[in-house]
């Protein structure tokens, strides 16, 4: 492959090159960092780095990105543009493909990183160490700002995640199916039960669940013995209360069921 066929590396190349290059929490890599915020913000880093270690001494050290030729000659023209930032930090860098700059065109004091083909990083030229002047407020607004700024990859993801929250809100609002005929005539004839349930005994099943013991005495309601023993309270006492009591214990008929034989054999009372 020709130099001319090789693929010209971009800003997005050195951005994620130099990200990799000083890992969090170790570092801090804030891109596009202008002089100051506002309308007429002067000056601009294409990246500073921040050392979040002590034992680092927590330099600053500011990059100025040259992907062709022809931009970084144009560099050359007025290096002193790029002492609007670089005299905060403690050292200063050109980051360009390999090629672009060439032996003894580096400003005094500058340094140079390249990016070779395939990604490796080399540190051609080594940045003096600067005194750096201290901070305005108007370029610590500008970091901050930097700082608080969302990458592009970071965006599409934030998107993706709301979009994904969006959907499942969205799939929970949804209405179910209607369910067939011949079920939905079976739960509204549940329904029924249970409100009728609820008005003869004032339980609702819908907020109760029966114990053990409460779904065995339903049981015994199927039981012939008791309604037998209905049927004997009903014809042998004479108290009219209990009458009308039992008469509601056996209503739709109940108690016109076949009852079991006496022990002598012979039927019970009716």
């Amino acid at each position: 492959m020709s130099v001319a066929e090789v693929p010209r590396a971009s800003s997005h190349d050195l951005s994620v090159a130099l990200k990799l290059a000083h890992p969090m929490p170790e570092y801090v890599v804030l891109f596009e960092v202008p002089e100051s915020t506002g309308t007429h913000y002067g000056s601009r880093a294409d990246a500073l780095v921040i050392s979040t270690y002590p034992s680092r001494g927590f330099e600053i050290c500011g990059f100025e990105f040259k992907t062709a030729r022809g931009d970084w000659l144009g560099e050359l023209k007025n290096p002193a543009k790029a002492d609007r930032i670089a005299r905060y930090c403690d050292r200063w860098c050109v980051f360009a493909p390999s090629g672009v700059v060439r032996e003894g065109e580096l400003p005094v004091g500058w340094g140079l990183w390249e990016l070779l083909p395939g990604g490796t990083v080399r540190r051609s030229v080594q940045p003096a160490t600067r005194e750096p002047e201290p901070m305005p407020r108007a370029f610590v607004a500008s970091l901050l700002r930097a700082r608080a700024k969302l990458e592009p990859e970071d965006h599409v993801a934030l998107v993706a995640h709301h979009r994904r929250e969006w959907e499942k809100q969205q799939q929970a609002r949804e209405v179910a199916p209607p369910l067939p005929f011949h079920d939905a005539a079976r739960v509204d004839a549940g329904l029924r039960k249970l409100e009728a349930i609820r008005e003869a005994t004032g339980i609702d099943l819908l907020d109760f669940t029966p114990t053990r013991r409460w779904i065995e005495r339903l049981k015994l309601v199927d039981s012939p013995r008791l309604f037998h023993q209905l049927r004997l309270l009903r014809d042998l006492f004479g108290d009219d209360e209990l009458r009308a009591r039992v008469e509601r214990a056996c209503e739709d008929g109940a108690c016109d069921q076949p009852g079991p034989a006496r022990r002598n054999g012979a039927a019970p009372p009716g």
